[in-house]
């Protein structure tokens, strides 16, 4: 499905990044609070696009507007990388979901791995959840709510995301990072 451990990703956002820090990430997220990096330039063009509107939205009566789409280009440290704990989701399988409840349900990072690399749920999975959390798909657990769950999020058209949690991780795997044109 994917390269294994691509030494290039892209991170799209709204902010200027000088220095990542893993605690500004968003909890209840696929992989757990963190930094994202996408396999591919346009899904991380799209997931900027999607936060810009996501923040125009939120800030309609703000005058000077502070934020505009960025694209970093990441270079991750491929020494570091082979000594590192990961977990690789080939495809989104139960395993990949049962995983992804799990990070969405507790927030935070419930799991201890450096480094995580899989399917990235698309737009509807927050819709999709609360279906299957309020039983709408079956017994909450159950086999059969799951593959509903799952079929439901279209795993075919998932892109792949590299998660990093930690923060000692991140200053270590990264080599490099710097902006460039996404127009």
């Amino acid at each position: 499905m994917f390269e294994k451990n691509k030494l290039v990703l892209y991170h799209g956002t709204i902010s200027q990044i000088e220095h990542i820090d893993v605690k500004r990430g968003r909890g209840n997220k696929d992989f757990g609070k963190g930094f994202y990096m996408a396999v591919s330039r346009q899904q991380a063009i799209g997931m900027m696009h999607k936060k810009y509107k996501e923040a125009v939205r939120r800030s309609r009566n703000k005058k000077n507007l502070s934020f505009e789409e960025r694209l970093y280009e990441i270079t991750l440290d491929k020494k570091y990388l082979e000594t590192i704990t990961i977990k690789q989701f080939e495809t989104a399988d139960q395993e990949w979901l049962d995983f992804v409840l799990l990070c969405r349900e507790n927030g935070g990072m419930p799991h201890d791995y450096d480094l995580v690399i899989g399917p990235t749920a698309d737009d509807d999975t927050m819709l999709c959840l609360k279906a299957y959390w309020d039983g709408l798909y079956g017994k909450v657990g159950s086999s059969q709510a799951k593959t509903i769950l799952l079929n439901n999020l279209e795993p075919e058209n998932l892109g792949i995301q590299y998660y990093v949690g930690k923060q000692m991780v991140v200053d270590r795997l990264i080599s490099s990072m710097k902006e460039i044109q996404w127009r």
